[in-house]
């Protein structure tokens, strides 16, 4: 057996072997509960938007502006699955799983064409095996489709600048603006692309392909400059989004988020990825092996011609380390975990040959071989055995989340109390509130997704009066002081107690020995707002705020999106 037909037989046995070993973790940590976050029901909602013909837009908004915030790729993946029949989480959810699989495989064969099936399957077993990776098998977000795109057009542009092969090209060219159209985050995806193009002299591709992406990213950029609420370009500057009274951050500023994002991620959430968390001083030295090796293994690269990795990292790298401290995590560290393993590997190779020049020139180059591929095998092994205790954990809250679930018919039977009030309080609204009502609450997203009427996230801000401005501004007279987490409850009973008389009692959900339970103001027209009234003579809301036909608390839905069912709004 010639050599190119071993290694094509060791690239289909090993991608075999990952492909089974894939399949049965992510069969063991499916989650058939929601994810807590509003993305996932901002996706569904413009997914649906798209699905029933109304365009890119933000139907959970009262004025439903157009979309600023998401490329448009995912939505259309979920408006696909919509208009084939697609209307439970969990038919959602598993398409994310296809995608992350997907991704490990050509991240696989990314590394594999570089280094070898063996060498390929050892980073893919540790993709399987890394926390994040699992996480982003288990929502429905956008990191899955993200990182298929990513690695499909580094391993499709490697082989067609290698092969100087115009088919290969135009799928890495493809698959580059796909990555930029799930998220903005894959523009450093095109331009190391676009820069792989140019340093290897394929100056014709290269100008196609940049004009097409002039296209794409200018016409996108160009919707995004009108902004929204909630728009990346105006968060981006802010010190902390979620308390935007601290103000907008200066250069200074930007210098130590780098630098606090720097050591979160390389000294916390890396050597975290493989359940590295303590003691501390194991995790720090642990990330910062794995980083100095991994920019030793990418310089290495860039001295020979850098291909479309090689330039993407340092743009991701730079950009992520600039986000805000608030929003950093495992998401945004999942494409840069191949390529830093492979690059962490070569950096291996260096340090190897390095120590081996001090033997004997004739077994100089097999004592480099065998300390590369028994420091790889050792590495390889370590990280996988300290990832299985946090995998354990999640198999274990996964089966008992199916079991809950399939004994009570409910995906949300695994939420916590406040999440069921808040599904309680969106059905409610939905079937009892007037037509045109807005809410202001800390999940519009998700309450729209629920059945519940439009609105807006409610002000950041303890003071009565800039909130009832702001609130006066956009047509809301409703507020849901909700306890999906804790922001309601920092903010709101400021504004509340110190404006008693803008607001009236509409309704309540739970709470029974659990603390307050999730309340439903009114807030009063400027005209009718009072002065001087205590908060526990808060009376009840004036007639026509409750329609009186209303059919009282509907039953949530167990399984499926409400938002999806055809009596929805």
């Amino acid at each position: 057996m010639n050599a190119e037909a071993t290694a094509t037989r060791n690239l289909l046995v090993v991608g075999g072997a990952i492909v089974l070993v894939q399949a049965a973790v992510l069969a063991l940590v499916a989650l058939p509960a929601p994810h807590p976050g509003g993305d996932n029901a901002a996706y569904l909602t413009l997914a649906h938007a798209l699905a029933e013909g109304l365009g890119y837009t933000e139907l959970w908004d009262p004025e439903v502006p157009p979309h600023t915030k998401y490329p448009p790729v995912y939505p259309l993946v979920l408006a696909g699955m919509m208009f084939l029949g697609a209307t439970t989480w969990v038919a959602f959810k598993a398409s994310s799983a296809v995608a992350i699989s997907l991704a490990t495989l050509l991240a696989f064969a990314w590394a594999a064409r570089r280094r070898g099936a063996i060498a390929g399957g050892g980073i893919a077993l540790l993709l399987i095996f890394a926390s994040g990776w699992q996480e982003a098998s288990r929502w429905i977000l956008s990191e899955p489709w993200f990182l298929l795109w990513t690695y499909t057009a580094f391993w499709a542009g490697e082989r067609g600048i290698a092969e100087r092969s115009g088919r290969w090209l135009f799928l890495a060219g493809l698959a580059a603006l796909l990555a930029f159209g799930v998220r903005t985050a894959g523009l450093p995806v095109v331009l190391g692309l676009l820069g792989a193009l140019l340093v290897a002299r394929r100056y014709r591709e290269a100008l196609v392909f940049g004009g097409v992406g002039v296209a794409v990213v200018g016409g996108w950029m160009l919707r995004t400059a009108r902004g929204g609420e909630g728009a990346y370009q105006s968060e981006f500057w802010l010190v902390n989004p979620y308390e935007p009274e601290l103000g907008t951050i200066g250069v200074v500023g930007l210098l130590g988020r780098l630098w606090t994002n720097l050591e979160l991620y390389l000294v916390g959430v890396l050597p975290g990825e493989w359940g590295v968390g303590g003691p501390e001083a194991v995790a720090i030295m642990v990330g910062l092996l794995l980083g100095l090796l991994g920019l030793a293994g990418w310089i290495q690269s860039c001295r020979d011609r850098p291909g479309p990795a090689e330039l993407f990292a340092p743009l991701y790298i730079g950009m992520i380390l600039l986000w805000p401290e608030v929003w950093s995590g495992d998401r945004f560290l999942l494409p840069l975990l191949p390529v830093g393993l492979l690059y962490a590997g070569e950096g291996v190779g260096l340090l190897a040959r390095a120590v081996s020049r001090r033997s004997r020139a004739p077994t100089r180059e097999r004592t480099a071989s065998l300390l590369i591929g028994g420091t790889l095998a050792a590495a390889v092994l370590i990280l996988s055995l300290t990832s299985l205790p946090r995998t354990f954990d999640r198999i274990s809250e996964s089966t008992e989340c199916r079991a809950a679930t399939a004994a009570s018919g409910d995906v949300y039977a695994c939420h916590p109390p406040g999440i069921h009030e808040f599904r309680a309080a969106a059905a409610w609204m939905g079937a009892n509130l007037p037509d045109g009502a807005v809410v202001l609450s800390r999940k519009p997203r998700i309450l729209f997704a629920l059945h519940g009427p439009r609105g807006r996230t409610f002000p950041f801000t303890p003071d009565p009066g800039r909130f009832l401005e702001e609130a006066d501004r956009s047509g809301a007279r409703y507020l849901l002081f909700d306890r999906w987490d804790g922001i309601a409850s920092y903010y709101l009973p400021s504004v509340i107690s110190g404006h008693p008389g803008a607001f009236c009692f509409v309704n309540a959900w739970g709470g029974a020995g659990e603390g307050p339970a999730t309340q439903l103001f009114g807030i009063l027209p400027p005209a009718d707002r009072r002065d001087g009234v205590m908060l526990q003579d808060l009376g009840s809301c004036p007639t026509g705020w409750v329609r009186p036909e209303g059919p009282g608390q509907p039953t949530p839905e167990g399984t499926r999106v409400p938002l999806l069912i055809s009596d929805s709004p």
